[in-house]
């Protein structure tokens, strides 16, 4: 190669280093990025979203030595024609630098909180380090700018730019706080013996350009900066901040504060693990609400006192149990402070600042809606299960924490919180097991409100026959060689306390109908010589309750083969049969079953008076067992009396005739139970999220499929469903006829044929759910549509009903999420939403 092609290349390469080297720091990171990939180096560090950082591994650095360590959110937004926004972020920049500097000042001049024999301005070259995150735009102010002003307003104010993010929040900056805090400890060890506080800070106004947030955030950034926060007259104190709060949740609002290292290696990591445990305890609280174990009466719902999304950042500094808070301001947060007053209106100034351990001011850091406030200061019961008193917190800490999210004896918190004597002792003597015991000792488990519906999950199984043994026993082949073959039933019989003898009712009058055969709609009579193979499960402690089933069988047993198949002392185990038939159906995938109980679904337990209907119960069995309800291959693999796609996927009773290769695809019943109880906390989770919507009725246990009612929900859970039923429409007298009678207006069709949801069942009105319906920006995020629906069946079976399915008809904007459905998957919930939030 001649000398003059080597000197080009080498021109060339200076050329293109010397590119790089100007936009990477003149900011122009699109470019620099899009060089670096052409030559294959990889000097961009990458983030969940596009980044670039200022500095490799020693980017905390600079902070060494240091009087004054400050970890500084950046955001400017990122639209290049907003002008007026970005000059906005700039203008607070320069502002909480120039406060930064002041604060730099008063140190040299002895004002700082330190004792000067320690340090003097001489003896350290750097007093202040501001190390930030910059998020959104990042050309408008590059990181040379940033330096220049920071040593124009103060020589000895370091700014360094650790990291720039396309898209993020302060959990970003919240990260390097706590990774600089688990650094090595000439880092954030001071002095050799006093350990360092660093301070948070935040551009609050940028984004929201609005007088109060301006004038909340130079407040914030003042006391944070404040000399009793930056050293604490009382050394205990582990983070420093304006106002410290335990109303709705521990926290210091407005998020900015000075914080030992020491104390923030206790926490979690502000990252998505954070943002999963957080999320957790909110929903166990959820679904504990839904059965009256908890409450929350202090305010609505809201995210920003659960703490969700972007507040949850807000909640991250005092999540641990062990903080020892304390404050500058006498002033509470509300509508003056945000105008720069005092409670009288006084304009706020230093002689607001009074520097004290928290919690201070505990009957207004308890405050909340006047009505629930009075009524929880008159009922100690009540105190103890409020969510926003110790409940909430201790779930929080226990789920954040484990163990070590169990207070002191000591701790401050018991005091501060009304109930706090009662829960000391509770999680004195079981840890972080204590909520585990309240709600085991509440009324809602000790009346059986709410439990699991099968035995595996309880501890006083007394007798459970396996199932295989007696579903696959010697005489099962013969059976099932007999021609025609028999019709396979399986039956729930259960017991519950204060209702044998309506339940020993309607076992009678089912037997009578089973006995009968099946009834044929052709020949308008019913099927005498159709052999019924008779699988029960009894649960409760009835031992009447046995020989009555026993002496039934007995008498019909020329027509009825029975099978005792499981007994349970429980009465709450009535779903055990459900597994039986899942059993049975992956050993038999071509054959059909019946399923049948002698008890209705009840909407709350305490409310099941209706529960042994024996007039319905038998009418329904009636229809599940005729041949109209005989399941078709490709036309109907699930059959019922009524078919109803509201509130959820339902069969009148819970009583159907299903294929065998349906049942197969579907989830085995204890561990679908384990799945709902999640969804419905999500579901829960994702209504105060605004996520979706509950216009047409208020979530229950029941529609959630919560506990024992996920039974309910299981047949038709999985998106293949085909349903059928055989009652006609309008069924207002049906169920007080005879069978014979009932038999005669009984007419097959695919589901579903109703309109709504059962009538009086659920508290929808019926008659105006068709013009709901059509108004998408109401009916489009509505968890009882397909919004809900796409939510279950992605997070039950990872799939959705194919392109055929009737759901894509007969619900609102079918073809919609059919389309968002196959394009976005799981995520088809959010994308379709996007379309109303847009």
């Amino acid at each position: 190669m001649d000398r003059r092609l080597w000197r080009t290349i080498a021109f060339a390469l200076l050329f293109v280093a010397t590119a790089l080297r100007r936009m990477y720091y003149r900011g122009e990171h699109s470019d620099f990025e899009f060089l670096t990939s052409l030559m294959n180096i990889d000097a961009v560090p990458q983030s969940s979203s596009l980044s670039w950082s200022s500095s490799s591994s020693n980017k905390y650095a600079t902070a060494k030595g240091a009087d004054l360590i400050i970890f500084y959110n950046l955001y400017i937004p990122p639209q290049e024609d907003d002008v007026e926004g970005i000059t906005n972020a700039i203008n607070v920049i320069k502002d909480q630098m120039e406060q930064i500097s002041l604060v730099l000042q008063r140190i040299e001049q002895g004002g700082g909180g330190e004792k000067k024999e320690e340090t003097t301005i001489l003896e350290k070259k750097k007093k202040g380090v501001v190390l930030y995150n910059l998020i959104g735009n990042g050309d408008a102010f590059p990181s040379k700018n940033m330096t220049d002003l920071c040593h124009q307003l103060h020589p000895r104010l370091e700014c360094q730019l650790m990291q720039y993010y396309e898209e993020g929040g302060e959990a970003v900056t919240l990260q390097d706080v706590h990774n600089f805090c688990h650094s090595s400890d000439d880092l954030v060890v001071k002095d050799g013996k006093n350990e360092t506080r660093v301070v948070y800070l935040h551009s609050k106004g940028s984004y929201h350009s609005q007088k109060e947030n301006h004038i909340w955030r130079r407040q914030m950034t003042s006391a944070s900066l404040h000399p009793d926060c930056l050293n604490p007259p009382d050394d205990r104190c582990d983070v420093c901040s304006a106002q410290f709060y335990i109303k709705y949740a521990i926290m210091f609002p407005g998020n900015m504060w000075s914080a030992k290292c020491s104390y923030i290696r206790k926490l979690i990591p502000p990252n998505e693990e954070y943002e999963r445990r957080k999320s957790e305890s909110i929903k166990r609280f959820l679904i504990l609400r839904l059965w009256s174990v908890m409450q929350a009466t202090l305010d609505v719902d809201n995210g920003e006192h659960y703490g969700l999304g972007r507040y949850q950042w807000e909640h991250w500094i005092a999540s641990h149990p062990s903080i020892r808070p304390c404050e500058v301001h006498t002033t509470d947060v509300g509508p003056l402070i945000l105008l720069g007053k005092d409670q009288k209106g006084r304009k706020f100034g230093p002689e607001h600042y009074d520097w004290g351990m928290g919690p201070r001011r505990i009957t207004h850091n308890l405050g909340g809606l006047r009505g629930p406030r009075l009524r929880l200061e008159r009922h100690p019961d009540l105190q103890f299960s409020e969510y926003y008193f110790l409940p909430g917190n201790l779930l929080k800490w226990f789920h954040l924490y484990g163990p070590q999210g169990v207070p002191a004896q000591e701790s401050w918190v018991w005091g501060a919180f009304p109930a706090g004597e009662r829960w000391k002792e509770l999680v004195g003597q079981h840890g972080e097991k204590a909520i585990d015991v309240m709600v085991k000792n509440s009324t809602a488990v000790q009346f059986s409100w709410f439990h699991s519906a099968f035995a595996s999950n309880h501890s006083d199984t007394v007798e459970s026959s396996t199932a295989t043994k007696i579903l696959f026993n010697e005489e099962q082949p013969a059976l099932s060689h007999s021609n025609p073959p028999p019709v396979v039933v399986f039956y729930q019989i259960s017991f519950p306390p204060g209702n044998i003898e309506k339940m020993l009712a309607a076992v009678k009058s089912q037997f009578d109908v089973i006995s009968m055969g099946q009834y044929d709609n052709v020949t308008s009579s019913f099927d005498e010589k159709r052999e019924v193979l008779l699988y029960y499960t009894i649960s409760g402690r009835i031992s009447e309750a046995t020989d009555f089933v026993s002496n039934l069988c007995e008498e019909k047993s020329d027509k009825i083969t029975c099978r005792q198949i499981g007994r349970f002392d429980d009465q709450r185990a009535y779903g055990e049969t459900l597994h039986q038939i899942h059993t049975f159906c992956n050993a038999k995938p071509s054959s059909n079953v019946v399923y049948i109980s002698n008890r209705l679904p009840g909407k709350e337990y305490k409310h099941m008076g209706n529960t042994g209907n024996a007039k319905k119960i038998q009418t329904i069995t009636s229809a599940v067992m005729s041949k109209m309800c005989i399941p078709s291959e490709g036309i109907c693999n699930v059959c019922g009396t009524e078919f109803y796609p509201l509130p959820f996927f339902q069969f009148t009773g819970n009583m159907f005739s299903a294929s065998c290769g349906y049942v197969n695809k579907l989830l085995p019943p204890s561990t679908f139970e384990e799945r709902m109880n999640d969804i419905a906390g999500d579901a829960l989770l994702g209504e105060i999220q605004e996520i979706y919507t509950t216009k047409l009725v208020d979530f229950n246990a029941q529609i959630l499929g919560s506990y024992q009612h996920s039974i309910e929900h299981w047949i038709g859970s999985h998106p293949d469903l085909k349903p059928c039923d055989v009652a006609p429409v309008n069924t207002e007298k049906i169920f007080d006829r005879t069978i014979q009678d009932h038999m005669k207006h009984y007419s097959w069709s695919s589901g579903p044929r109703r309109d709504s949801a059962p009538p009086g069942d659920y508290d929808i009105e019926v008659e105006s759910e068709p013009q709901f319906r059509l108004k998408r920006e109401k009916a489009l995020r509505e968890y009882y549509y397909l919004a809900g629906n796409i939510f279950r069946w992605h997070r039950l079976y990872d799939t959705v009903p194919d392109e055929a399915s009737w759901v894509w008809q007969w619900f609102p904007d079918g073809h919609s999420w059919q389309a968002a459905a196959r394009t976005s998957g799981a995520n088809a919930v959010n994308a379709i939403s996007g379309e109303v939030v847009a």
